[in-house]
């Protein structure tokens, strides 16, 4: 059964490595950049940090062009590994009657999904000032790993519109009562003297565009059913009112003010986890919605406000919370005229994944195929990890990471977002407290920084898959505890990026057309392969 598979896809693979004749024939063949050694340290949490100082911190480098019929392995595992490259050449020919071992993995190229829009994280408050408060050389480091082609090239950034519990205090761009007409609508200092710089930063660091949407906790505290920016509260009125058109016109505010300083808003979401607004004695900034709230809001204020301010093309992304709620949201709004047609994406967070099945996000593109999905926030907190909230070196925690990010895509999301790009020692600044992990902690009394896991497990797909590669099909010949996915790139690359949790090695065979790749996927490791 699985040798009538074979032959079937085989004729469908031809671009599997056939594209090495091209590039090689070409001034522009494919060099795998190499890694740096990183100074690794163990903190006794099941892994290792690499450890930035001023002086040191690991980073890509130029390599040299492939050769023809040779492929390229980046591979990061417990073990210590970080990106180790190793290059090898596909076997000449291909024999279905060869004895096969380990698990097969058929790519199919001519078989596509979704386009990737990218990976990144958010420049919250918290974010921002641990970055601002170490030196200016270890600051831009910092900014370049995640940033450069010497890094992960992150290409999305998430904007809190004004405080967050990731903020040291309770603020929005308007707190003057009664103006509705956003007369006294001004950014904060932590705008101005946090993000903004910051996001500058990041955009002259990159060589690819970077994509930034906006997304608010709260509106100003009197605009509020409980005149708080926490708590269970909604905001005044109902959707048509003149609490809903101000707030409306706060959005458009918030466009042309980062517009100004030089950072072009792609998108905002409606409200960061509109659930937490009906959660009695919330801690931290919210404001609920329901989903036919939320509609209504769309069709009636939004919307027809950013057209009617000159931000048609800002996309406006729906939920921005919890998988659970996905199915019924995506009924009640986008199944509305009114409100679908001012709709681009569904923004969906991890926090409660394991109570609904990734199948839903399939559902929804299957019923919606013109709205996007997109995975807006992730982090390691009480909910999905087990203490420390800080867990230096965790290598399990990369690991959720990557499951979460294959499937995710695996099921029609365009991009992974992770929260806060750095933290501190402590897990914050966060004013209530509410303390998580984080990619990169500083630790700016030691002048230094510490990557985590996670920073890893994300690079292996924000650095070798970037905006425009397109998802294809990938099948196993069995089943295996190896989680993988394919994509196709922008320069007609092949990447194959697959995932090994368990404590044992796992033999393993990628096939195609002119050949068959064959490697062993360490334990605890995640490996990209690029053809």
């Amino acid at each position: 059964m699985f040798l009538n598979h074979l032959r079937s896809k085989m004729s469908l693979f031809s671009t599997f490595c056939s594209f090495l004749g091209l590039l090689i024939a070409s001034t522009s063949a494919f060099s795998p950049p190499k890694y740096s050694t990183c100074i690794s340290k163990d903190f006794g949490h099941g892994g290792t940090v690499c450890v930035c100082s001023e002086k040191d911190c690991d980073s890509f480098s130029e390599g040299s062009p492939l050769s023809t019929k040779e492929y390229a392995v980046y591979t990061s595992r417990k073990a210590g590994d970080r990106f180790r490259l190793t290059t090898a050449r596909l076997n000449n020919s291909f024999n279905l009657k060869s004895k096969q071992t380990g698990v097969q993995l058929i790519v199919n190229s001519s078989v596509t999904f979704q386009k990737i829009l990218g990976f990144g994280g958010a420049f919250t408050d918290a974010a921002t000032i641990n970055i601002q408060n170490i030196s200016t050389t270890l600051k831009q480091k910092l900014l370049s790993s995640y940033y450069s082609v010497e890094g992960i090239e992150y290409a999305i950034g998430r904007i809190p519109m004004a405080s967050c519990d990731f903020s040291t205090r309770p603020y929005s761009y308007n707190d003057n009562v009664g103006d509705l007409e956003m007369a006294n609508f001004s950014l904060a200092e932590e705008d101005l003297n946090f993000k903004i710089p910051l996001i500058l930063m990041a955009m002259k660091t990159s060589k690819r565009n970077i994509t930034f949407f906006g997304s608010p906790w709260s509106a100003p505290a009197w605009m509020k059913t409980n005149d708080k920016m926490t708590g269970f509260g909604q905001l005044k009125g109902n959707a048509g009112d003149k609490y809903h058109k101000a707030w409306a016109l706060y959005f458009a505010k918030f466009i042309e003010a980062y517009n100004d300083k030089g950072v072009k808003i792609w998108a905002v979401t409606v409200q960061n986890e509109p659930s937490d607004g009906f959660i009695p004695f919330f801690s931290f900034q919210c404001m609920g919605y329901t989903a036919e709230m939320e509609r209504d809001f769309i069709k009636e204020d939004l919307g027809p406000m950013l057209s009617l301010q000159g931000h048609a093309d800002v996309k406006i992304i729906m939920l921005d919370d919890s998988r659970p709620f996905l199915p019924s949201w995506v009924d009640t709004i986008l199944s509305d005229p009114g409100a679908a047609k001012y709709v681009a994406g569904i923004g969906v967070h991890w926090y409660e994944d394991k109570y609904m099945p990734a199948k839903v996000l399939t559902d929804a593109h299957n019923r919606f195929p013109d709205q996007f999905i997109l995975a807006t926030e992730a982090c390691a907190d009480p909910q999905t990890s087990k203490p420390p909230r800080v867990s230096l070196g965790d290598w399990s925690r990369g690991n959720q990471y990557s499951h979460s990010i294959i499937e995710d895509l695996s099921n029609w999301s365009v991009g992974w977002v992770d929260w806060n790009l750095a933290l501190n020692m402590e897990g914050g600044p966060n004013w209530v407290k509410n303390f998580v992990d984080s990619p990169i902690i500083v630790d700016a009394e030691n002048g230094v920084f510490y990557k985590q896991p996670m920073f890893y497990h994300l690079g292996h797909f924000s650095k070798f898959v970037p905006p425009g590669s397109q998802r294809i099909e990938v099948k196993a010949s069995e089943e295996s505890a190896l989680q993988f996915i394919g994509f196709i790139t922008p320069d007609s690359l092949m990447v194959v990026i697959v995932l090994n949790t368990e404590d044992q090695e796992i033999a393993l065979q990628i096939h195609s057309e002119d050949g068959v790749i064959n490697e062993t996927v360490p334990p605890s490791s995640i490996q990209t392969y690029i053809c």
